[in-house]
């Protein structure tokens, strides 16, 4: 299975399960519920394709420089700022709905070992 087919599959399957996880939780805590899941699910989704493409980009460009392994690196750091920023930022803004922004991690990680699990078209 090759990254690009493993990141459509993903993608296929987190647009209905992010969908069906915003409605059940509008339904069941309200706004600010579907609110916090859906900022949390996009944010891993997003972590997930970002750090799936730079890792395919340094891996596939045959030679890797040092330079380019540093700016790898610095990149890397600060993605992760960013994304720890963003979830903070989430659970300051919205404190009573943790249990949200844990079912939002713990969704987008479910259905990216799911779209691992599941075998390949084709092959």
């Amino acid at each position: 299975m090759t990254v690009p087919d493993f990141r459509r599959r993903f993608m296929v399957l987190a647009a209905p399960g992010g969908l069906a996880g915003t409605a059940l939780l509008g339904i069941l805590d309200g706004p600010r519920g579907a609110l916090a899941f859906v900022l949390t699910f996009v944010l891993v989704c997003a972590d997930f394709l970002w750090m799936s493409l730079g890792i395919e980009k340094a891996l596939g460009g045959g030679s890797f420089k040092r330079t380019a392994a540093g700016f790898f690196l610095a990149g890397l750091a600060f993605r992760t700022i960013l994304l720890l920023l963003a979830l903070y930022a989430i659970l300051r803004f919205l404190p009573r709905e943790s249990l949200s922004v844990i079912l939002g991690i713990g969704g987008a990680l479910m259905l990216l070992a799911a779209a691992g699990a599941l075998p390949a078209r084709g092959g």
